[in-house]
């Protein structure tokens, strides 16, 4: 079975709408292309129906020469917006996305991600996947997320003083990372 077709099962398997059913979903856009071009779908195109865990899924079946050669556009994409340049590795990018589809599946589900830790593991918490957005987010647009981040923490500082700490604690955080973080940052 070719990888187009896995991936399209896998679409199917997922998704679960009942429009979806027959050759390729039943998406007119994606039979177009399987049947006047040649059975070449786009990526592009594909990406309409894919949703991000299975962009991830997608990116974790690739031969290892894709999977290197997007982790070096991440390289180059980080490059071209901070000031230091930092290698994002295939195994950091699995990482990435895994613990990204993690808190993205919590939060699509009205689940409690602040306290959520990835695998049950102490260091893998929503702190971390924020910080794993710097990787594959321009500076200026991660500078936004982080300071509407920071703002939010000084809320919760602010508002709950004596649960504060807990909960910062549970998220990851601690107080004094947070300006370190910004200045490293505005330094990359």
């Amino acid at each position: 079975m070719a990888l187009i077709d896995k991936v399209f099962k896998r679409i199917l398997e997922l998704d679960g709408n009942p429009r979806n059913r027959g050759d390729y979903g039943g998406k007119a856009y994606i039979r177009h292309c399987m049947e006047d071009h040649n059975g070449q779908v786009p990526l592009w195109v594909l990406a309409n129906d894919l949703s991000f865990g299975q962009t991830v899924w997608f990116f974790q079946v690739q031969s290892p020469a894709v999977r290197l050669a997007v982790a070096e556009s991440f390289t180059g994409l980080y490059a071209d917006t901070h000031d230091r340049p930092r290698r994002i590795t295939i195994k950091r990018l699995d990482s990435i996305f895994n613990r990204l589809v993690f808190y993205r599946n919590l939060c699509a589900h009205d689940e409690r991600c602040y306290c959520a830790r990835y695998d049950g593991r102490a260091n893998e918490n929503v702190y971390q996947a924020i910080g794993d957005l710097g990787y594959l987010l321009d500076k200026d647009d991660y500078l936004e997320l982080f300071g509407r981040f920071s703002a939010l923490v000084a809320r919760v500082t602010s508002t709950m003083p004596s649960w504060s700490q807990a909960i910062l604690s549970a998220m990851g955080v601690r107080e004094r990372e947070l300006a370190d973080r910004a200045e490293i940052i505005l330094r990359s």
